[in-house]
């Protein structure tokens, strides 16, 4: 999902991204959070399990 800054871009009109924002975010608490993404922690696991095979292979 786009970050609020890019929602301009995405919709292609600035005015209609602000008015969208605007009603989405009436009476919202907004909390940014920074860092590695708990819901993908197991596909990043499962990728990291694989390269690492294929890369013994190829050694």
């Amino acid at each position: 999902m786009p970050a609020p800054d890019d929602w301009a871009g995405a919709f292609g009109d600035a005015t209609v991204a602000a008015a969208m924002l605007d009603r989405l975010l009436h009476r919202a608490a907004v909390a940014g959070i920074d860092g590695p993404s708990y819901r993908l922690r197991g596909h990043q696991n499962q990728a990291e399990s694989i390269r690492a095979g294929v890369n013994a292979r190829v050694s």
